[in-house]
């Protein structure tokens, strides 16, 4: 008992003196971490990755703006960014480095997720903590805005989204080089994603058909810029908007060409199911240049098979993990696409994947002709609803001799046979690679 007391005694002493040559009277070793608040470490980083979406009137169902909206989605949002479903990302990590990653580190998940479980408190909002900065995105300069003709109101369908396409005029009287895309949403909260495809001369008199046979304005386009989701067309696909995406230049030096005569066709999905329907006008504002560098295209990685015999592209009912594979050289699409000559290689800038509702996963590799494989991107867990370009931090040279190799795999749960088409009950396994000459 005296010894027990004795040593109480010596412990007392000892955080005595460590108490004395502490700041304020407190024991260093006895501190407590600081308290994780709101306004000094959670806001920062719901508006540099959250806000975007997470509006009032945005895209994304739970506003975030505000302590009031944070405070009460807080559980929500600490389960969604622990398991990092959102913000939304779902390239592969560690394959290799992509710009404009809006994941979060894990100290700022820690920092929501310890906010969300001690209460969530408000903080000093006079003295906000250090902001996070946004992903960059926009345009360094804006040369043309083409905004669709005229206001389209989305309809509910019959247990589907509202798919439009609105062909917008192309006035240049001569060559230009698009070398910069931003897509402006012009009702975010009804506005799923968007899809910019360049339809050549060739093109552009059909795509007006269709737009003119449609009474309301634009034409259905369900699953693709096809009016029918049948007819397929010469159309290359220029640029893209999805929620948490922005605008931005292409790599410098770079731009994709369009000829006099040519249509732009804004192909937008509209999804009315949990918000009532309300009027769009979208907006296309593109960077123009004469000329560039090094001219660029989006390539298309498919099995031209699956796209002119559907019957070809499988997926038998009730059955998982079915797997489609393509692998080839794709220079002379590259030569007939992009105008240019690609002999002597080309660089690729970004990658893409495209499948529909059964999609499950998907990759894109470069088999070198030395043997090696090399992988571009993986999407190891599908989702139809985001779907985005990722680009890469350095360029990847293709050389004379190498493959591009596509595969994915499908999960088909329905009774009925599902083939390769345009409608979004159909299916696809399409890859796109910005590529520019060397």
């Amino acid at each position: 008992m005296a010894a027990t007391a004795a040593a109480a005694l010596a412990l007392a002493a000892t955080v005595a003196v460590v108490s004395l040559a502490a700041p304020n009277g407190v024991a260093a070793a006895a501190k407590a971490p600081p308290r994780t608040t709101y306004f000094q470490d959670v806001k920062p980083i719901l508006d540099g990755r959250c806000t975007g979406c997470h509006v009032d009137g945005g895209i994304a169902p739970l506003p975030l703006s505000t302590y009031a909206e944070a405070l009460a989605a807080r559980n929500a949002v600490a389960q969604a960014v622990r398991v990092r479903a959102m913000p939304p990302w779902h390239a592969r990590r560690g394959v290799r480095r992509y710009l404009h990653d809006p994941s979060l580190t894990d100290g700022q998940i820690s920092a929501i997720v310890r906010w969300a479980r001690n209460g969530a408190p408000r903080g000093d909002a006079v003295r906000p903590g250090k902001p996070v900065r946004p992903i960059p995105t926009g345009l360094s300069r804006v040369d043309v805005r083409l905004p669709m003709p005229e206001p389209y109101t989305p309809k509910h369908g019959a247990g589907h989204d509202d798919y439009r396409c609105f062909p917008l005029d192309w006035t240049p009287g001569a060559t230009t080089y698009v070398t910069g895309v931003d897509i402006a949403p012009g009702a975010r909260a009804v506005v799923h994603h968007i899809i910019v495809y360049l339809a050549p001369p060739a093109s552009a008199s059909t795509v007006a058909q269709w737009d003119a046979a449609d009474p309301e304005p634009g034409y259905r386009c369900y699953g693709g810029p096809s009016a029918d989701g049948r007819q397929g067309l010469g159309i290359n696909f220029l640029a893209g908007w999805a929620p948490g995406a922005g605008g931005s230049d292409f790599p410098a030096g770079t731009g994709q060409r369009v000829v006099p005569g040519s249509r732009l066709v804004m192909q937008v999905h509209y999804n009315v199911t949990s918000t009532a329907p309300r009027p769009d006008r979208s907006t296309v504002r593109l960077s123009l240049a004469p000329s560039v560098e090094r001219r660029a295209v989006y390539l298309p990685v498919v099995d031209l098979g699956w796209v002119l015999s559907p019957q070809t592209f499988r997926l038998p009912a009730r059955r998982r993990g079915i797997v489609h594979t393509f692998t080839g050289d794709p220079t002379p699409v590259v030569r007939y696409l992009g105008g240019f000559d690609p002999a002597r290689g080309f660089t690729m800038h970004s990658a893409a994947l495209h499948m529909h509702r059964l999609g499950r996963t998907a990759r894109l590799v470069v088999q070198r002709a030395s043997g090696r494989h090399e992988l571009l991107l993986e999407i190891p867990r599908w989702d139809f609803d985001w779907q985005r370009d990722y680009r890469f931090a350095k360029p990847v040279a293709f050389a004379p001799g190498d493959r591009l190799s596509l595969r994915c795999t499908h999960d088909n749960t329905t009774r009925r046979l599902v083939t390769w088409g345009e409608d979004s009950s159909d299916e696809m396994c399409i890859g796109f690679v910005y590529v520019a000459e060397r």
